[in-house]
């Protein structure tokens, strides 16, 4: 029946929104004074942390912020980190599901940079490097003039 379901399933969302702050779960590496920020989860991340490394060996200031939940969405903190950086990078092994939340979140004069990847392979290191150069050399970045065709 239609009515029960849809009372189940709003009474479940409702209890997660409202304890949402219990839920939140993330790491950050180095994301204090970082200019670019690589938001990843999953797998992706071991790649993003290697970028990560990789980009602050040529100099970049870049930190890791890595999603152990994904829902609910950790928006009050990108928010935040938003405030303080050029923009991110969101590395996902699909077409870009998270970057659209990273973008709602977002202020902005943050760039948001997705690097997407399907067909099941993992992304490159070096393809994730490029987005944090890409990122870090915007005069006046801005998220259309960093998009990623998809």
């Amino acid at each position: 029946n239609a009515e029960p379901q849809r009372r189940l399933v709003g009474r479940l969302v409702e209890k997660i929104r409202k304890n949402r702050h219990e839920i939140y779960d993330w790491d950050e590496r180095d994301v204090e004074g970082a200019e670019v920020v690589v938001l990843a989860y999953g797998i992706s991340a071991r790649v993003a942390a290697e970028a990560v490394s990789r980009a602050r060996a040529q100099g970049i200031a870049t930190g890791l912020f890595r999603l152990r939940t994904v829902w609910p969405f950790s928006e009050e903190r990108v928010r935040a980190v938003s405030t303080r950086v050029r923009g991110f990078v969101v590395p996902e092994i699909n077409l870009g599901q998270v970057v659209r939340e990273v973008e709602r979140c977002a202020v902005d004069d943050c760039a948001v940079l997705s690097v997407p990847a399907a067909g099941g392979e993992m992304h490159d290191p070096d393809a994730v490097v490029e987005a944090i150069v890409q990122v870090h050399e915007a005069r006046a970045p801005t998220r259309a003039a960093l998009a990623v065709a998809g």
